[in-house]
């Protein structure tokens, strides 16, 4: 290889690299608390003005209804309709294009108003057809079919087909970094057929029961086949995207401020949108952000910082949807890496762990612990595990028995171990102080301070022994397959974060997906949380509460509706429609 093309090939690898970076704030991110953390799209709440309760239920939802603290009953003509909606947003995408770019919480904040989905979630956390006018299995198949609704119009004034449906969705199975998360669950070729002119067969490896759900988020999102193609030669356009929801894009200043308007054309019916225009903020310092909504010239932020979260309680004429149904803080270990690939070590962190003191410290009672991926309320959790954590005194015969195996891994009887966090950041700083004071008699903990997206891509990569993170939450358990599976454990960048491979898990895992038996999946949950609870990998801290602070004047956004009526599911981790939503003063 010649110096030339060498250098080219770096290039493409780090773009590629830096691409991930992206996506994977999308999907997983740093500790929820950090301002600097980029924040997860992915889940459910239950909003209130009082603080959550850590004596949680008997585990008798699905989902609980995410409802916003209580409004007068207003008629339809008392509505008032336009005025200009602002939004600050914790970060800024790098682009606003569902097949090219990553769609982390500002993203879909964003993309949400220009795009509609093809199906959505409803307040009971079932799916429904958005943009889809039907679908259902091929019989004898592991197959799906879409029916996209007639008459369905983008900003450009094209009518959205089957055409349209298949190119987005082959450029997001093209796409290096997205297709980390699609291709595991689709075969090398035949992909996707079109059956006609608006119904699209998807064909899956493996029987699934409810694959519509992978179409209510970014990869249901389906620009133009024309845009698409433009987009990928003049990667600007990404800015500008071309969709068919409720709001079209006017502007778009990156880190700066982005505008959408109402969009007269609407399929649905242009009375279907109340404001006239959205204005998208990025503030990266959602305490401020929360300062700003509490002085009126900013109208809502969304936020999971404890610190915002109790500004916002606590400001005359503000509101909260709070939700911690949602992604759950933890502490990771890379079980490739010594010497956490050795399952003693990993036991000796859990039992060293202070949960109480991090609930207490980090979270400010705004987040009750976690012990699994499910809130105690839902009937997914599995009541029977229980994280461990805050019994030192089962840590000190651990390390004594690894030493002895490893002593190179090992300093005067403690083992050497780093812990890697984003930075720099007040919060962050306080939880590595909390935890490394109480690993500090077993570990001899080196601490490493990375920027955000340089800690992203140190985990994508393998490059971390111990991380603080944030993951999991989806409105359906279906979504966390991702994360656990063994087929994205493996390889340069991964999305099973924790390089955990057990092919019994795997087994559980395709078995939940294929059937429609509801208390068989919630059977099959609960086993794979003692799994996970049995291979130490993670050691669960909080339950993430989103929550989205508004100024009183901003109704109706727990009202928003499908096109059949459906009310639709509220504060998503944050993520949220602005369809139906209307300012008092107009």
């Amino acid at each position: 290889m010649n110096a030339h093309s060498a250098r080219t090939s770096l290039a493409k690898l780090l773009a590629l690299l830096l691409a991930f970076v992206m996506i994977a704030a999308a999907c997983g991110g740093s500790d929820d608390n950090d301002d600097n953390a980029a924040d997860t799209p992915s889940d459910s709440d239950t909003g209130s003005d009082d603080s959550p309760d850590d004596d949680a239920g008997d585990g008798d939802s699905v989902v609980p209804t995410i409802t916003s603290p209580a409004e007068e009953e207003v008629a339809e003509e008392e509505i008032q309709r336009g005025g200009t909606l602002r939004v600050a947003m914790e970060a800024d995408g790098d682009g606003l294009n569902p097949v090219a770019n990553n769609f982390a919480n500002a993203a879909y904040l964003m993309g949400q108003s220009i795009f509609d989905p093809l199906f959505s979630i409803d307040e009971n956390g079932d799916w429904f057809p958005f943009l889809a006018e039907s679908s259902s299995p091929v019989e004898g198949t592991n197959a799906w079919q879409v029916t996209l609704r007639q008459g369905v119009m983008y900003h450009d004034g094209s009518e959205m087909t089957a055409d349209d449906m298949i190119a987005a969705f082959e450029a997001q199975l093209a796409d290096p970094i997205i297709s980390l998360a699609v291709a595991p669950s689709f075969p090398a070729e035949n992909r996707v057929e079109r059956i006609d002119d608006y119904t699209v067969q998807y064909n899956l490896l493996r029987k699934t029961a409810h694959f519509p759900l992978a179409l209510s988020s970014q990869l249901g999102m389906v620009p133009p086949a024309s845009y698409i193609a433009a987009a990928a030669a003049d990667p600007t356009m990404d800015q500008m995207p071309i969709g068919q929801g409720a709001f079209k894009i006017v502007s778009r200043t990156q880190d700066d401020k982005t505008v959408v308007e109402r969009n007269e054309d609407y399929w649905r019916g242009a009375d279907v949108a109340y404001l006239d225009r959205i204005e998208f903020l990025p503030i990266t310092d959602t305490t401020i952000a929360a300062e700003r909504v509490a002085a009126g010239d900013v109208d809502l932020v969304v936020t999971s910082n404890p610190d915002a979260i109790l500004t916002l309680r606590d400001a005359a004429g503000v509101s909260t949807i709070e939700n911690v149904y949602s992604s759950e803080n933890d502490i990771m270990m890379n079980t490739r890496a010594a010497p956490f690939d050795d399952i003693r070590v990993r036991q000796a962190l859990t039992y060293a762990t202070d949960r109480e003191g991090y609930a207490s410290l980090i979270g400010q009672g705004t987040s009750p612990m976690a012990d699994s991926i499910f809130h105690p309320d839902l009937i997914w959790n599995n009541p029977d595990v229980v994280q461990e954590g805050n019994m030192p005194e089962l840590a000190g015969p651990l390390v004594e028995s690894y030493c002895a195996d490893m002593p190179e891994n090992c300093t005067g009887g403690k083992i050497d171990m780093e812990l890697q966090y984003s930075g720099p950041s007040v919060t962050q700083t306080r939880v590595a102080d909390l935890l490394t004071a109480g690993w500090e008699p077993f570990f001899n903990v080196t601490e490493q301070e990375l920027l955000q997206d340089a800690h992203i891509l140190e985990v994508a990569i393998g490059q971390f022994q111990v991380v603080t993170w944030r993951q999991f939450g989806s409105v359906d358990p279906e979504g966390e397959v991702v994360w656990l599976q063994c087929a994205t454990a493996e390889g340069f960048i991964t999305l099973n974060w924790v390089r955990w491979c057990n092919p019994e898990r795997d087994e559980l895992l395709f078995a939940q997906r294929a059937t429609d038996d509801l208390d068989e999946r919630v059977e099959i949950w609960k086993q794979i949380q003692v799994e996970m609870n049995e291979s130490y990998a993670y050691i669960f801290t909080t339950h993430t509460n989103w929550t989205i602070g508004h100024q009183e004047r901003v109704r109706n956004l727990c009202g928003q509706t499908g096109p059949g009526g459906e009310l639709m599911f509220c504060n998503n981790a944050g993520g949220q429609f602005f369809h139906n939503v209307w300012l008092a003063d107009g």
